[in-house]
């Protein structure tokens, strides 16, 4: 098999070349010819590349490795220059969408995109070793997502954090790697305050498997509960009294995990491995088709 893959730097997509190629499967990153049996886009950030290559091979049936879709899309600040209409014109035009939680499935199922061709799949997560005696309690909270201005949720931890007097770490991609590391295994809790997200943020789950708790929304467009389920702290979307009171109540009495646990919770989270033979195995049955 041979395929197209378009994709941006990305620390989530790229890493799939090599494990599509030592299982036997040809990848062009960001190139296409006409032996390709599929085109797998990864977003919107290369649509209009993606747009190249199909009229250049329409035949080619196209997949994609859906990340984000929010509502916000339409009226956010776009400094990209993303162009989301053009985005969803593709995203009909796929043969199949494997897509990373629930929330961006009901999404594009409200933007009218054909859903019935959606299949989960969780994305990996980019787990870390820390040693033990090494993971600490240095009393602040952490947000690892980056800010999404116009969640309706949007400055809500901040807030809270100020009015309660609580320290707050927002590295917001541009902590070193160590750092990050470092600013998980010594936080309290982990907080993603928005209504809206895809996952989260997956640092709620590089902290969860160094015992981290994480305070989330109870939206259903928050996906991060497709990733942590049961094993979160829930805060009521509607109020932000309550999520204030969740942030102080967790703050004043910061569950103690076992990590053992949570370390074994992680270890049955797909692997990237994983992320690849199941895209492998939905190409051979759509090409059988």
């Amino acid at each position: 098999m041979k395929i197209c893959l378009i994709t941006p730097i990305s620390q989530n997509i790229e890493p799939y070349v090599e494990v599509f190629e030592r299982k036997g499967v040809q990848v062009q990153k960001n190139s296409v010819s006409s032996d390709c049996d599929f085109i797998v886009g990864s977003g919107q950030a290369y649509i209009n590349l993606w747009e190249y290559y199909h009229q250049y091979f329409p035949n080619i049936p196209m997949v994609n490795i859906t990340l984000d879709f929010y509502k916000t899309v339409w009226t956010s600040p776009n400094p990209h220059g993303y162009d989301w209409g053009k985005y969803k014109q593709y995203l009909n035009k796929c043969v199949e969408l494997w897509c990373i939680s629930n929330e961006v499935i009901t999404r594009m199922r409200e933007e009218d995109i054909d859903t019935n061709k959606c299949h989960l799949m969780k994305i990996w997560a980019r787990f870390f070793d820390y040693k033990k005696e090494d993971i600490k309690d240095n009393r602040y909270i952490l947000k690892t997502i980056r800010p999404y201005t116009t969640d309706k949720n949007y400055g809500w931890l901040e807030k809270a954090c100020s009015e309660l007097n609580i320290p707050l770490r927002s590295p917001n991609h541009k902590a070193s790697e160590e750092d990050y590391r470092k600013l998980i295994a010594e936080c309290s809790f982990m907080c993603t305050d928005y209504h809206e997200t895809s996952t989260g943020g997956l640092g709620l789950l590089e902290g969860y498997n160094l015992g981290k708790i994480s305070v989330i929304s109870d939206s259903h467009y928050e996906g991060a509960k497709d990733y942590l389920g049961d094993r979160a702290i829930y805060f009521n979307d509607n109020s932000y009294d309550d999520f204030k009171r969740v942030i102080k109540e967790t703050w004043d009495n910061t569950p103690k995990l076992n990590l053992e646990e949570c370390q074994q919770f992680c270890v049955n989270h797909p692997t990237m491995e994983n992320n690849v033979d199941f895209m492998i195995e939905r190409m051979k049955i759509l090409k059988e088709e």
